[in-house]
């Protein structure tokens, strides 16, 4: 039986001379002006012309012993990867020493200090105070996009599936039924769904062969590429970790109560003067909270704290339960009460505990009834698609997500929208039942990298 896979295309290599040495440069996709070229000049000029400078600060070898330090090669590797990425999808040609960097990125993370005792990776966040960082996203991502640039698509993909269980059998269920269909609204969800999840926000750069699937796929086969995600849209938030070209996708942070267009048109959603007062009040107690020494640790864990348009989060343990289970229960009780302080009719914010964040959420107005409710994610897309003139009843359309919080947009997208198709990556068998039952033409998969490979070979 032949493979079921299409193919991502072959990987080439191209040597330049450059004096006394050479330079590999690493192709990944098919550039068929170079299969038949009368001469070596012609060759030359054709490299050079497609060859895009990205290493103009390449990173080097770093003693990194500091959580600043951490976060400052993790924006160095964010700044290398995004031209990268528009390399990748302009066909061009991709430098050795991008390679050679990334290398020096994850080796620098590699040898971090680990404590003997309890076999962490230890970060100083003061000179004094010292701080357990998890750094498995990191070193795996890093790990993955140097495989994807050495060795090409096709090598990659097969790689991917030596680690996921049935990684092959759920790709082909999905390209089966997703294939042919260019998508209306492309509605997905960000961590957990299309981007594994890291143990702190602030470095989860998005990888190399993630953009480059994600924005293949929605710029080949959709009308409206959609992010709709809980954090902030900057600052730090959605944009400050993705890297995908400008021009392909719309990102909604705050669960779409902020978005901004590919053109760069920044929408928002209306609040009134009263809560905007009582969330700014809410806004500086939390950080004079995690000024306390008993309470700063919960600053450097998960999504810490994120003050996002109309909603504040604040982590109070992350995905490897690095705080104790009373501390993390006490200081949940500590933001109850300062929301209890600052709004005692309960009238102004809702409290939504994911058992690692503390998500307190401006109310909104229910139409036509003398109540109030949360803003959700719902809320968020019927906000976008009235603000863009998306014409909701053409389809199809495809929703992503992981959690119950992402539950409201696709039943929102039942509502307004034609054809409505789901893919949510879960193994909660309780979420998937309830997928299923709100959205007949959907698929659930355990892994957000087969949902990307799925939407990269679909896009080819």
């Amino acid at each position: 039986m032949g493979n079921p896979f299409p193919k991502a295309g072959p990987i080439v290599k191209f040597w330049k001379k450059h004096g006394s040495h050479t330079v590999s440069f690493v192709r990944l996709m098919d550039i068929p002006l170079l299969k038949k070229l009368p001469d070596v000049d012609m060759q030359n000029q054709i490299l050079k012309d497609r060859k895009l400078e990205t290493c103009t600060n390449p990173i080097s070898l770093q003693d990194i012993r500091t959580l600043k330090e951490l976060y400052r090669l993790k924006s160095e590797t964010r700044d290398l990867r995004e031209p990268l990425v528009r390399n990748i999808m302009k066909r061009r040609v991709v430098g050795q020493q991008c390679i050679e960097s990334l290398k020096n990125a994850l080796y620098s993370l590699e040898t971090i200090h680990i404590d003997d005792y309890t076999g962490q990776r230890v970060l100083s966040l003061d000179g004094k105070k010292q701080i357990e960082v998890d750094l498995t996203y990191e070193i795996r991502e890093l790990r993955k996009d140097i495989y994807y640039l050495e060795y090409g698509e096709d090598h990659f993909i097969n790689y991917l599936g030596k680690f996921i269980p049935n990684f092959r059998s759920h790709l082909n269920e999905g390209i089966a039924m997703l294939r042919g269909k260019r998508f209306n609204a492309f509605i997905t969800d960000r961590d957990g769904t299309t981007n594994n999840y890291c143990g702190r926000y602030r470095s989860s750069i998005q990888p190399i062969y993630n953009a480059v699937f994600l924005s293949r796929f929605a710029k080949n086969c959709c009308n409206f590429p959609i992010f709709i995600t809980s954090a902030p849209l900057r600052d730090f938030g959605i944009l400050n970790v993705s890297i995908n070209p400008e021009d392909i996708f719309y990102y909604a942070g705050s669960k779409g109560r902020e978005f901004i267009s590919p053109d760069g048109a920044f929408h928002t959603y209306p609040i009134d003067e009263e809560k905007q007062q009582r969330i700014q009040l809410l806004n500086d107690r939390l950080r004079l909270l995690l000024e306390n020494p008993n309470f700063e640790k919960f600053n450097f864990i998960g999504s810490a704290l994120q003050l996002k348009f109309g909603q504040t989060t604040v982590a109070r343990q992350d995905i490897t339960h690095s705080i104790n289970a009373d501390e993390s229960s006490a200081f949940l009780e500590k933001v109850k009460g300062i929301v209890r302080e600052i709004d005692p009719e309960k009238r102004i914010f809702r409290i939504e505990d994911t058992g690692l964040d503390i998500e307190i959420i401006l109310t909104i107005d229910t139409d036509g009834h003398d109540s109030l409710k949360d803003f959700d994610k719902g809320d968020g897309l019927e906000f976008i698609c009235r603000s863009l003139g998306i014409k909701t009843p053409e389809g199809p359309n495809l929703v992503c997500g992981d959690t119950s919080s992402d539950i409201p947009m696709l039943e929102k997208a039942m509502e307004i929208c034609g054809d409505v198709w789901a893919i949510f990556v879960t193994k909660d068998k309780k979420l998937e039942k309830r997928v299923k039952s709100i959205c007949p033409q959907s698929m659930i998969v355990p892994s957000p990298d087969i949902l990307l490979t799925m939407l990269g070979l679909l896009s080819l």
